[in-house]
């Protein structure tokens, strides 16, 4: 087993109401169609992740349930891709031409590559946009930015008919990128935070599906699955009850940027070892695969689960026949308590485990990715600024 390309795989951590209703089953995508990540080690992802947070690095190596009475927009099951189980991405287009896409609680931006990238299209072999091909194609040669875990794209801002199965937003602003540093296994990225963090100042797409009416209720919600080929979903305009037990949990959102809210505690159940424990901050982001926190808590997390660091590859590593033995992780949230195991807290490649928990320098509050998502539904409200939790099915 060579480490160095499973640490090269990791740096890629970071969707019938009778009316109108699709549902589609998400697929588990076959090991041998995933695009390697082009030189990309652990070290400059978790950099690069510092830099989406706002942080300078510092190291030089780089059946849907309708719950409301609306009659206004329909609610969709968008179809998702598991890979490895630490990415999860759908099918978007933009002026009807198909994109992976991963869908992104942690920015707010929508792009694609255009035929200006030739890394794009050389190096990752990802589709890229054809202006000539699209009647509403406007673009406003404004140039942007944006810097992501797991690597930046830069490239000037267009506008466009973007689709979500049979949504089709009319006028979104999305960056057409013209250069990247880095492969992922999609091709873009769609944006589900807030306007104030948008790079490219457009409008976030669940924005516009809500302004011109699109969807039947300003909310959306994940149901991710391990493991198998159904992968779960990303529900558009509404939630599913049969997705999750018993009721939501809901936790207002602190601030309206990213989805942020107050955690209670992270533990491992079972042994002394809760942190954050008068209640600290913490962002749901999809976008990440891992959860990320500060550096002394992670340390005390991983040495309760038994986790031995690994200075080359600065990873924490588990025995991979000792999972079944291994505690439950226990979060805090709202005055509940959700649960993580560890057989989905231990990331496994063929006979290298690695435990799901990572610091990162000098950040201060947490990152909840996709190791909790895989437990626990999400539903996100966007016009009460609240998220609701359940254990998931």
């Amino acid at each position: 087993m060579n480490l160095r390309v499973i640490i090269l795989f990791l740096c890629l951590l970071v969707l019938v109401d009778c009316r109108k209703m699709h549902r589609f089953r998400l697929e588990r995508r076959s090991h041998r169609h995933h695009k390697v990540p082009h030189a990309h080690m652990h070290i400059e992802f978790r950099n690069a992740l510092r830099r989406k947070y706002g942080y300078t690095p510092l190291r030089t190596v780089n059946a849907v349930n309708v719950t409301s009475n609306s009659s206004k927009g329909v609610v969709l099951s968008e179809p998702l891709i598991n890979s490895y189980d630490t990415n999860f991405f759908g099918i978007v287009s933009a002026g009807d031409q198909p994109f992976t896409m991963q869908f992104d609680t942690g920015s707010s931006d929508l792009w694609v590559p255009s035929s200006h990238c030739k890394f794009c299209i050389k190096q990752c072999g990802t589709k890229f946009f054809r202006e000539s091909k699209s009647k509403a194609f406007r673009s406003s040669r404004v140039p942007f930015s944006i810097t992501y875990g797991s690597g930046s794209v830069k490239g000037i801002v267009a506008s466009d008919e973007v689709g979500f199965g049979d949504i089709k937003i009319r006028n979104q602003g999305f960056g057409l990128v013209n250069i990247s540093d880095s492969c992922s296994v999609f091709d873009g990225i769609a944006g589900f935070a807030f306007q104030e963090l948008s790079m490219t100042d457009s409008v976030p797409p669940f924005q516009q599906m809500i302004d011109q009416q699109l969807v039947e209720q300003p909310i959306f919600s994940f149901h991710l699955k391990s493991g198998s080929r159904d992968g779960g979903s990303l529900i558009l305009g509404g939630s599913n009850s049969s997705l999750y037990y018993g009721p939501l949990t809901y936790t207002n959102v602190t601030e309206a940027k990213y989805w942020t809210f107050k955690m209670d505690f992270i533990e491992v159940h079972g042994k002394s070892s809760r942190r954050c424990e008068s209640g600290c901050k913490a962002i749901m982001d999809t976008g990440t695969s891992l959860i990320v926190g500060p550096v002394m808590d992670v340390l005390y997390l991983n040495k309760a689960i038994g986790a031995e660091h690994n200075s080359t590859f600065d990873l924490y590593l588990v025995d991979c026949s000792s999972i079944s033995q291994l505690p439950i992780i226990v979060f805090g949230i709202a005055g509940k308590e959700f649960y993580v195991k560890p057989q989905t807290y231990v990331i496994v490649y063929q006979d290298f485990c690695f435990s799901g928990f990572m610091d990162m320098r000098g950040l201060t509050h947490w990152i909840i990715g996709d190791v909790f998502l895989r437990e626990n539904y999400v539903e996100f409200d966007w016009a009460r600024k609240r998220m609701g939790i359940a254990p998931a099915v």
